[in-house]
């Protein structure tokens, strides 16, 4: 990002392979940046777009919710990028991820709701219909003791075989998830659950918004029967 022709050099990689594959355009997904070289990002997307204007493709650019640490929020200009790029594809997901000194949900409605507020708000000042809400097709368990504290990614779809049948399950209504607790070689274990209903909440917001889509990170890592209430939701087949 600090070198001009470098950043040229990438842009013209970009272009060649649009072309040779004949794909619709390119999500630029960059993390874990400095958040001294914030403005040098948001140059090198101001760069790539009249380039991908030219040849008629689509720019998509992933940003995490703001106000958090400096590499992992800080670093993205969000109102310069989302006024240059096609979208902006908010990655909703790990509000308490593999970083947190809590247990906690990894994308609790509220949150993402709060945080829709500040990208569409005067903070932001991203017009709704250029975000994509990306929802997680992942969560975490995670194994609490009085001085430790354990967490593990699993997809959304394994869950029925990692929680047990007789585990306690409670409904948070503000973060429209089950909570699971049981209890695995005397270690309390939780869980935020992603499912139909978690992730039918969710969904609502990108009609409440009129936001432009929705993603998923990722592919394969859902059930099947996800598929019904995203289209159901989102009127698409």
């Amino acid at each position: 990002m600090n070198d001009y022709k470098l950043r040229q050099d990438l842009i013209d990689n970009i272009i060649s392979l649009i072309l040779k594959y004949d794909l619709d355009g390119i999500n630029i997904d960059f993390e874990y940046m400095h958040e001294e070289d914030k403005d040098l990002f948001s140059r090198f997307i101001i760069e790539l777009q009249p380039r991908l204007n030219e040849i008629g493709k689509v720019l998509s650019v992933d940003v995490t919710a703001p106000d958090g640490s400096p590499e992992w929020s800080m670093c993205y200009d969000r109102h310069t990028i989302g006024k240059v790029a096609d979208y902006i594809a908010f990655m909703a997901y790990d509000q308490h991820g593999e970083d947190s000194v809590e247990a906690g949900t990894n994308a609790g409605c509220d949150w993402v709701e709060a945080n829709l507020d500040k990208f569409v708000g005067t903070q932001e000042e991203i017009e709704p219909s250029k975000i994509i809400l990306g929802i997680p097709f992942y969560t975490r368990v995670w194994e609490i003791t009085d001085d430790s504290l354990m967490k593990t990614a699993v997809d959304i779809k394994d869950l029925d075989e990692i929680i047990p049948e007789d585990a306690s399950k409670t409904w948070d209504d503000e973060l429209k998830q089950y909570v699971v607790e049981y209890t695995k070689d005397e270690v309390l274990h939780k869980v935020w659950l992603e499912d139909e209903k978690s992730i039918s909440a969710k969904l609502d917001l990108v009609s409440e918004y009129e936001l432009a889509g929705a993603g998923y990170w990722a592919k394969d890592r859902e059930p099947n029967s996800i598929w019904n209430v995203i289209s159901e939701k989102l009127g698409i087949e």
